[in-house]
């Protein structure tokens, strides 16, 4: 639903809790990929080691984020935040000071369970209580502190080193923490939402008609597993394929994965502005032409304008496929599905990620882009049948 609260002090100071929140969540994304090479030195480990640390991540992410409608009848979301938060930054806190691989590996169960909280606690509030733009704006925050958390590790680590950077991150979570902490005292979550609807929802709403949590709950959960495998392995391999398949210079090639997170960063920010004016499956429709006209500029050319281009398709894709989660399924089984959709996603980035290097070192790695064609018109497809059955009902 396009929900607007009242421009009051409190839904401010509100809005931007929850935004420093996601800010503290992305910041760990960008950081480890920096530090593992002197990590894994220090402490006498292979290369590959780090992806028993991503699969101890999705595990527990994955676990927490699917048993969102049972912690939701017993935490409020404000509490499950600060305990996400805190989780966070305890362990990143003893990241900071660990003395062996086994050490990182035991605080990343609480990385995974921090994250969990934190991701569907915050989406399944953002999608009852704030428009489809503070849900874009609310990712995007979550881009700009996977943006800024090499900087800070790059710095640190000429400084102190990666130790420190580490300690720095868990020093922005522990603020964030402490304003939350504040937010709770003051009572800012526990305020009224006005909700003014568009024409189109007052019909909705007056019908009440809603999808079954059958097929439909699938398809929905479905369209978040294979949006992240886009999203992700774009991310992932792009630098790969310029580099070993095409053979670009790496300062050329460095471009790359800079542009596409900053447009998708972008892009959730710039698309947040038109979500007033557009509905959701509007602004899906087009980020999904955008991602796949980007990708086909990658197939032709080696442009940076293509990896730009599909970073600001995707970059609407996820919370408003979230937001229209509101629209089509019942509010009593939305907490239960957003968590549901978030370890689909969990899911879906840890899968791919395990599986698509399998799979393009036996065949090509320019066989990423026809693969991510091909996902692109299966989400497209899954959500057309989502609004094909709302219609209908």
């Amino acid at each position: 639903m396009h929900k607007k609260t009242p421009n009051s002090k409190k839904t401010y100071i509100l809005l931007a809790v929850i935004y420093l929140s996601f800010i503290a969540l992305g910041l760990p994304d960008g950081a480890l990929g920096l530090a593992w090479p002197i990590i894994r030195e220090e402490m006498g480990m292979p290369l590959e080691s780090v992806s028993i640390l991503s699969i101890i991540f999705a595990v527990f992410y994955v676990l927490i984020s699917s048993q969102n409608g049972r912690i939701s009848k017993y935490i409020s979301t404000d509490k499950m935040n600060l305990l996400g938060l805190a989780f966070l930054m305890a362990a990143y806190a003893v990241f900071a000071f660990a003395p062996s691989f086994a050490a990182l590996a035991m605080m990343t169960v609480f990385v995974g369970t921090g994250a969990g909280l934190i991701d569907t606690g915050l989406n399944d509030y953002m999608s009852r209580h704030f428009s489809s733009r503070h849900m874009n704006w609310m990712h995007c925050f979550w881009g700009m502190g996977a943006a800024i958390s090499p900087i800070i590790m790059a710095q640190m680590m000429i400084l102190h080193g990666w130790r420190m950077g580490y300690a720095a991150i868990a020093g922005i979570q522990g603020f964030a923490a402490i304003l939350v902490i504040v937010s709770i005292v003051k009572g800012i979550w526990k305020r009224e939402v006005q909700e003014e609807q568009t024409q189109e929802e007052k019909v909705h709403c007056k019908k009440c008609r809603y999808l079954s949590s059958g097929r439909y709950g699938f398809l929905q959960m479905l369209t978040f597993f294979l949006y992240v495998g886009i999203e992700g392995s774009l991310g992932l391999w792009i630098s790969s394929i310029m580099i070993e398949s095409r053979g670009l210079p790496m300062e050329t090639v460095a471009i790359f994965p800079t542009a596409y997170f900053a447009s998708i960063m972008a892009g959730r920010f710039g698309f947040g502005f038109v979500a007033a004016k557009l509905n959701n499956m509007i602004i899906i429709r087009i980020g999904l032409l955008m991602a796949v006209a980007g990708i086909v500029i990658l197939v032709f050319t080696n442009s940076p304008i293509g990896i730009t281009l599909a970073g600001l398709g995707l970059a609407p894709i996820f919370p408003c496929l979230m937001h229209e989660s509101s629209r089509r399924f019942e509010p009593d089984m939305l907490s239960k599905l957003v968590g549901y959709q978030i370890a689909a996603a969990g899911a879906g980035g840890a899968i791919f990620a395990l599986t698509m290097g399998m799979v393009l070192s036996h065949i090509s790695l320019e066989a990423l882009f026809p693969i991510m064609l091909g996902l692109a018109v299966l989400v497209t497809l899954a959500n057309e049948m989502l609004a094909w059955g709302l219609r209908r009902a």
